[in-house]
C-alpha cells in the first residue's frame, strides 16, 4: 500500500480516475504482477480516504479494460502484464497498416459522429476543393487495443465517401477497405505528420488519461491512385497502449520514396504553433 501515492486533492480528476491511474501505474511499473491480488477495498478506502464508490469505480474501469479480475469474495486480482501494441506506419501500398489481409482492422472501433457537415478550413483546403459549399464527410471514432482504448480519430473526406458508412458499423471494418469495396478507390500512398502534445480535457475525457497527459497526435493525408488526396485524419494516440513505430522500406510496388514522399496539396492549417516536439515522416503504406 505504501507503493501508491495519494491522490491530489487540487486536480481536477474525479477521484475515481486518479485510483485507477494510480493502480494501472503500479501494474505497469512491475510493483504488482499477474495474479497478484490487489488490497482489499477497504484499505483502497483507507490509503486514499475515499469513498467505497469512488474505488469501486476505478476497479471496474480496470476490469472494463481487461487489467483486473475480481471474483466474488476474495477480491481483485492483476489479470495481465501487457505492454503497448505496435500501429507500425508501413511503406508498402498494400499493406495499409489500417487493416489486415482479411479487411478487418487491427483496431476496435466506436464511431462518435458521421455524417456531411462543414469541414474545417484547413481541411476543406486539403479535401473538400471539389466542394463549393464546404461540406465533406466526417468520421469520428474511439479505437481500441482489445479493451483497452487507445486511439482517437477524426477523418475529413469528400462527401461522396459518405455511402461507406453503413460498412463501418462492424467495430472491426477498416475506413479504407470500405473505401475500396463500396468505391473502388484505393489508398495509394500516405503523407503523415507526427507531433507530441498534451491532452485537452475533452481529448483526456476519451482516452481516460489525466488533462495534459502526453500523447501522439499523427496527421496524415492520404492519396488515391491519381494522386488526388481523399482523406485527412487527425489520430490522437496513447502510446503507452499503442506504440507508434515506422517502417522505413521503400520501392514497394514500383513506387519509389521520393515519388511518394509528397506535400500536402494547397494551403494547410493556419493555426497559432503550439510548442511540442514535432517529426515528419513520408512514407507510403
Amino acid at each position: 500500500m505504501d507503493s501508491l501515492p495519494q491522490l491530489d486533492r487540487d486536480s481536477t480528476a474525479p477521484i475515481w480516475f486518479q485510483i485507477m491511474r494510480a493502480i494501472e501505474s503500479r501494474i505497469a511499473d512491475g510493483t504488482w504482477s499477474t495474479g497478484d491480488r490487489l488490497p482489499s477495498e477497504n484499505d483502497l478506502c483507507g490509503h486514499f480516504g475515499a469513498s467505497r464508490t469512488s474505488v469501486r469505480e476505478a476497479l471496474s474501469r480496470l476490469e472494463s479494460a481487461g487489467i483486473v479480475s475480481r471474483r466474488q469474495g476474495k477480491g481483485a486480482f492483476v489479470e495481465r502484464i501487457q505492454g503497448p501494441s505496435a500501429w507500425t506506419l508501413p511503406s508498402a501500398p498494400s499493406l495499409l497498416g489500417e487493416y489486415s489481409e482479411d479487411g478487418q482492422s487491427a483496431l476496435s472501433s466506436q464511431i462518435l459522429r458521421a455524417g456531411i457537415e462543414a469541414l474545417p478550413p484547413w481541411a476543406a483546403a486539403v479535401v473538400g476543393r471539389d466542394s463549393p459549399d464546404g461540406l465533406g464527410f466526417v468520421l469520428e471514432r474511439v479505437r481500441a487495443v482489445g479493451s483497452r482504448t487507445a486511439v482517437h480519430v477524426i477523418n475529413y473526406l469528400p462527401t461522396r465517401f459518405a455511402g461507406v458508412l453503413p460498412d463501418l458499423r462492424e467495430p472491426r471494418a477498416s475506413l479504407y477497405a470500405a473505401i475500396n469495396r463500396v468505391t473502388g478507390v484505393r489508398i495509394a500512398r500516405m503523407h503523415r505528420t507526427i507531433e507530441a502534445v498534451a491532452a485537452d480535457r475533452a481529448l483526456a475525457g476519451l482516452l481516460d488519461v489525466e488533462q495534459g497527459h502526453p500523447i501522439v497526435v499523427v496527421e496524415a493525408v492520404a492519396y488515391d491512385q491519381t494522386g488526388a488526396p481523399i482523406d485527412f485524419s487527425r489520430a490522437s494516440v496513447r502510446t503507452d497502449r499503442l506504440r507508434v513505430s515506422v517502417d522505413t522500406g521503400f520501392e514497394a510496388a514500383g513506387i519509389s520514396n521520393e515519388s511518394a514522399s509528397g506535400r500536402y496539396p494547397g494551403a494547410v492549417r493556419s493555426e497559432p504553433a503550439r510548442p511540442s516536439s514535432r517529426a515528419t515522416t513520408r512514407v507510403v503504406r
